[in-house]
């Protein structure tokens, strides 16, 4: 090589180069949109799993609900999203992290109107367990779909605004379901 040629210049080199990618970028504003709509829905899952306990006096009254269907209202979501979770997250591995994502997030939307709607204790047991089983499918793909959207130097950042958003939630749902039976 001659003093007048310049050495190659490799493909790392000209990405240094060019500098980091600016937040105007499209795929940039998307995967922040998608964390957006992700946080919702492990949003609504804790919110939905604290909601209820504040208004177990409202539901015995207005439902003549005994202590047995309480019990069932209360532990039927958690023990079919326990049940489920696993099952939740290889689901998402196989069919695909999107797709198990919004049947999760529909079936729980759907699952919470039949909760609002029901008219006796059985029908809010069974929509209760169908709402743990439907959230079982949707939160393992919120942290899957976070893992597989952003690179490893920004999950750091990415996780602790997972954590002050299920923290917020737990605080939510006793406070909310104060709001809905006042």
């Amino acid at each position: 090589m001659t003093s007048s040629e310049s050495p190659p210049v490799t493909a790392a080199a000209r990405t240094a180069s060019a500098g980091p990618a600016t937040s105007q970028d499209p795929a940039d504003r998307r995967r922040w949109f998608a964390l957006a709509i992700v946080m919702t829905a492990a949003f609504m899952d804790l919110v939905d799993v604290t909601i209820v306990n504040i208004a177990i006096p409202s539901i015995t009254r207005d439902t003549g609900a005994s202590f047995t269907s309480i019990q069932w209202i209360t532990a039927g979501y958690a023990l079919a999203f326990a049940a489920g979770l696993i099952t939740g997250g290889r689901l998402g591995d196989i069919h695909g992290r999107k797709r198990l994502f919004l049947i999760g997030i529909g079936g729980f939307t759907v699952a919470s109107a039949l909760c609002g709607f029901a008219v006796n204790p059985e029908m809010l047991v069974a929509s209760r367990i169908l709402q743990g089983g439907m959230a079982a499918l949707m939160v393992p793909q919120v942290l899957s779909i976070v893992h597989a959207t952003f690179p490893a130097h920004e999950r750091g950042k990415v996780f602790g605004l997972f954590g002050a958003i299920v923290g917020l939630g737990a605080v939510s749902g006793p406070l909310l379901g104060a709001l809905l039976t006042e």
